[in-house]
Parts: C-alpha cells; structure tokens; sequence
C-alpha cells in the first residue's frame, strides 16, 4: 500500500499539474495534502484540482489567516499596511465556494486504515499549525512534537525543507514543499509512503515542473506586481530554492526598532517599504 504526501502548495498550479501526471503513473492508494494548499498566484486553481482529486487534506497556517480575513477576526492591520498586501491579494482572490471548502478542513487529521498503523498528518506540529519544526537544527523540539501523539507515523509541513527520520518509535517526516522547497535548488519535493505489511517508510522526492509558468503565472495574475515586497521574495524563493521571507522580516522589524517602535508587531509603511527596497538590492537587484 503506497500514498503520495504533499505540502505547501502555496498556489502554485504548474507544481501540482507536473506532480499529478507523475501520479499517475504510479499505483497509489491515495493522497495526502498536509496543507497551505494557497499563499501564492493561482489559490483557486489549486483548490479546485485537489477537490476533484480524492485526497486527505488540512488547512495550513496559509489557509487560516483567509479564514480569520473572510470571518473579521484579523487584526485591522492585515487589512491597511504594506506589509501584508500579498495576504490580501489572496483573499481577493478566493471565492466563496473556496472559503467554504477551507473551512470544512479540519487544522490536524488521522488516517486510519484497515490492516496498517494510524498516520497523523498536521502542519506545523500536533500543538500548533505555525510551529516550525527543524530537525537538523533542534531534535528536542521534533522529540516534544512527537511525545504529544500516540501515533507511529506523523506527517509534518511547514518549513518547506523535506527530511524523514525514524525517531523514538515513530516514524515521522515532512514532504516538503510541492512548490518551493528550500533544499537549495529549483525544485519541488513530496514522498512517497510505504506500508510493507509490518511498518511504514517513506522516500522523499524531487519535482521538476516549469518554473517559467510560475513567473509567467506571478505576473499575468497580477500577484507579482501587487503583492508587494513578500511576493517578490516568495517567487525569487522559489526560482532559487532559498528561504529569503526569515531574512527579509528580520530586517524590516530590526529597522522597525531602530525608528523606535520598540516591540510593534507590525511595520509601518514608510519602513517596510524601505526595508524591502533595501533588502533586495542587496540580495536579488536582477528581479
């Protein structure tokens, strides 16, 4: 029995068309979508492939602030300040019966199959969506993360960075991300999950898809133009295969403090926008 995981999609259709001809070729019994299926230039799209396609899936980090956006519970920043224009093209962008269908995914789900142990598949981690787990980096974290489940198998996303490891008992892994992985080169990744009667194992693999359509995609949608300073950062993230958004909010908030908004969970416009001007010409002027 084999599925196919995904994660963070982020909008991207040329990602996901290129991974399901892949599919189909193989014999899969599923497919499992750990979540932030939009956050990018073609949300509607990608949410209107999956819903035809029988799959397992959640809401990610992503697909909440659209919710908290569509219900009135975010902050009224998220709806007036440069900084967020990106999340705000993409709740222009999804249609009722989008919102509909996030709202129906639940935020962590198990998957129970006759004969086989019981997969969790969460986002973040089993205590939060937005919770980065990193492996290589902090071990103790992915140990806690485990130590809140019973299940043998836990499928994380998130981090956009794709490992498997057997740890304590468990066996637990991220796909990655099916868009913009951040292993260092332009691809996307996702894995493949084995159960050979005994125990599950996984694979993780690459994705090669046509990055022209996903610049040709940021900038016919209107995306790349506005957006604003995150999408810029989210397209040339991906076309590199490096996480620049980290970097890039580090400085905006460490200019945010030295203009002396000590402690200010959002940047004023006149600072965001100079710290983005900054930001790229430093890092990726050729965009």
């Amino acid at each position: 029995m084999r599925f196919a995981v995904i994660a963070d999609i982020h909008g991207i259709l040329p990602a996901l068309e290129a991974f399901l001809r892949e599919l189909s070729s193989q014999s899969v019994a599923g497919l499992i979508v750990a979540g932030d299926m939009v956050g990018g230039p073609q949300p509607v799209e990608v949410l209107r492939q999956l819903r035809d396609f029988p799959c397992s899936m959640i809401r990610g980090n992503w697909e909440n602030y659209l919710l908290r956006l569509a219900s009135g519970d975010a902050p009224e920043e998220w709806r007036s300040r440069n900084q967020f224009a990106f999340m705000r093209w993409n709740y222009e962008h999804v249609d009722g019966v989008a919102l509909d269908f996030l709202r129906s995914l639940p935020e962590q789900q198990c998957i129970e199959l006759s004969g086989s142990k019981t997969i969790r598949v969460v986002h973040g981690s089993p205590g939060s969506v937005s919770e980065l787990i990193f492996p290589n980096r902090d071990i103790a974290r992915l140990d806690r993360a485990l130590e809140q489940v019973s299940e043998p198998v836990v499928i994380f996303g998130h981090t956009h960075e794709p490992w498997t490891m057997e740890r304590n008992g468990k066996l637990a892994l991220n796909p990655g991300s099916l868009g913009m992985s951040f292993d260092g080169r332009q691809c996307g990744t996702y894995a493949m999950l084995d159960w050979d009667g005994q125990k599950w194992s996984a694979e993780i693999c690459r994705l090669d898809y046509e990055f022209e359509r996903l610049r040709q995609a940021y900038v016919e949608s209107g995306l790349l133009e506005r957006g604003g300073a995150i999408a810029r950062c989210c397209l040339m993230s991906a076309e590199r295969g490096v996480n620049y958004l980290p970097p890039l909010l580090d400085y905006a908030y460490q200019k945010t403090e030295e203009a002396g908004y000590v402690g200010s969970p959002f940047v004023p416009d006149e600072i965001w926008d100079e710290a983005a001007r900054t930001f790229e010409q430093r890092n990726y002027p050729e965009l």
